[in-house]
């Protein structure tokens, strides 16, 4: 994933990079040039200082200095740190006697070009002028390594400046490109901190000029979204609205019909009549077909009433209310199983055992018991549906271990489920059976009411066979202390 504030950053850095390192090269250019223009006058200055010195002797003075076998030493005179300083008496074109030098001077007797030039002595290069007046000549250098190396030290005193400089810009570019971001960080907040059926338009944003255009046009796809998603809800409501009028008449007359048929089949001897049995067993099944469609629309009716709630509105209740209230949704479930045919037995529990636990905490639970009732019952409507066997449905409701919320587990004996079969179960309309019972949309409506609370809703196969939803629900215990110690005590009892 490409970073905006990193592209940003690298490139202010790589482009101030370049920009300093021209400057320091030019710099360094600069100063070298003008350190070697500094040196080079030295050595013009200290030599002519030294010609000025023999100037006030006499050459009968000079000569005696010149018939001495050993060249006097010029430190004292010349006290030039580097700077190596040789005098010598020029007799003839080709005769030169050195009468005077520095002690680290290495004998520049061959040098003959007068004015600046280079030798190499002892294996070390030198930078030397040469100046001849009165049969006089003045030879003074400096070694050239030495020279390099003040150099060298120029620029380590000024590469620890600009590289520290350079570090304190880069921190500085990162941290004005974070705050210079910080708009687009708080417009990410703002969109995932949103409500999905929020459809206010954002301001967060709207007062600065480069974001102004992003947030205009996320709000227009805001408004052409919400109109697309509430011209579906309303398309729907309508439909089954009405069909169900129609629906409902239909069914009415099919059953006006069975009651018909039965009674002018209890007048004579006619249920052994193959027409009559073909239309007997066709009217069950357009009564079938009906209830199927009728079950359908009214799924369909709650969930686009879901899907069209704004929020729910969250509900301080008692912990028996939430009891009664799971208690009624599988006693109903279980009425319609019964009503439908596929009667099977239902255990419900609690746990933890001790129902003090319940009637002793007050909850904040973030969604109305309706449709808590309806999440569950729509759960245990589909378990008993597919259970076989005797064993019955196991429908279970408990508090989560760090009471941050309510746990319900309703497991069946049925032929159960795939991994993949359970990602697509959540899918509206599917059916693993497509011939079977059910519209498709109970763990659908589920789902959507779990998440609506910010709950969640697993499917997974239960060993032994069968499946196994597990659903949680957010829920604020307002009595934490009492809770507590009632949990505690209730679970210590049990080990």
């Amino acid at each position: 994933m490409k970073s905006l504030r990193v592209r940003l950053v690298v490139t202010l850095c790589i482009a101030i990079c370049v920009l300093w390192s021209t400057v320091a090269a030019w710099m360094f250019s600069s100063m070298r040039h003008e350190l070697q223009s500094v040196l080079d006058d030295r050595l013009v200055a200290s030599t002519r200082m030294v010609a000025g010195i023999m100037g006030q002797f006499s050459q009968a003075q000079v000569a005696a200095v010149g018939k001495g076998t050993k060249p006097a030493d010029l430190t004292p005179v010349i006290a030039r740190d580097g700077v190596a300083c040789e005098v010598s008496l020029v007799r003839s074109e080709v005769e030169v006697l050195p009468i005077a030098r520095t002690e680290n001077s290495p004998g520049f007797g061959e040098v003959e070009e007068l004015g600046f030039g280079r030798i190499t002595k002892g294996g070390k290069p030198w930078r030397t002028y040469v100046l001849e007046e009165n049969g006089i000549r003045i030879t003074t250098a400096d070694r050239i390594d030495v020279r390099e190396h003040l150099v060298q030290s120029f620029a380590y005193a000024m590469v620890l400046p600009f590289a520290m400089a350079l570090l304190g810009l880069l921190a500085i570019t990162w941290w004005v490109g974070t705050r210079g971001l910080e708009p687009l960080r708080r417009l990410q907040q703002a969109l995932a901190k949103r409500p999905p059926q929020d459809d206010q338009p954002i301001q967060v944003g709207q007062d600065i000029a480069e974001l102004a255009p992003m947030v205009q046009s996320l709000n227009a796809l805001l408004l052409r979204s919400h109109a697309a998603l509430e011209h579906e809800r309303r398309w729907t409501a309508d439909a089954a609205h009405e069909l169900r009028t129609p629906l409902t008449a239909i069914k009415t007359h099919v059953q006006v019909m069975q009651l018909l048929f039965e009674r002018e089949c209890q007048r004579g001897d006619k249920a052994e009549n193959p027409a009559l049995v073909q239309m007997r067993q066709s009217l069950e099944n357009a009564k079938q077909g009906i209830t199927h469609m009728h079950d359908t629309l009214e799924q369909l009716l709650l969930l686009a009433r879901l899907e069209g709630t704004q929020g729910l509105v969250s509900q301080h209740l008692a912990g028996e209310d939430i009891l009664a209230a799971f208690e009624r949704a599988c006693e109903q479930s279980q009425k319609n199983a019964l009503s439908k045919g596929y009667a099977c037995a239902l255990e419900t529990q609690v746990r933890p055992d001790a129902l003090a636990v319940w009637d002793a905490c007050k909850f904040v639970l973030p969604l109305p018991l309706p449709l808590l009732m309806c999440a569950v019952g729509n759960v245990i409507d589909n378990a008993l549906r597919h259970n076989v066997g005797d064993k019955a449905v196991d429908a279970v409701i408990e508090l989560a271990p760090t009471q941050d919320g309510i746990y319900v587990h309703v497991r069946d004996y049925g032929a159960g489920m795939s991994e993949a079969e359970c990602e697509q179960a959540l899918k509206r309309f599917w059916r693993k059976n497509p011939l079977g019972q059910g519209t498709g949309l109970g763990l659908t409506i589920v789902q959507r009411i779990i998440a609506s609370a910010d709950g969640r809703l697993s499917l997974e196969r239960a060993d032994g066979g069968g499946l196994l939803v597990r659903l949680f629900l957010p829920a604020v215990v307002q009595d934490d202390s009492v809770a507590a110690a009632l949990l505690n005590k209730t679970l210590g009892s049990k080990h």
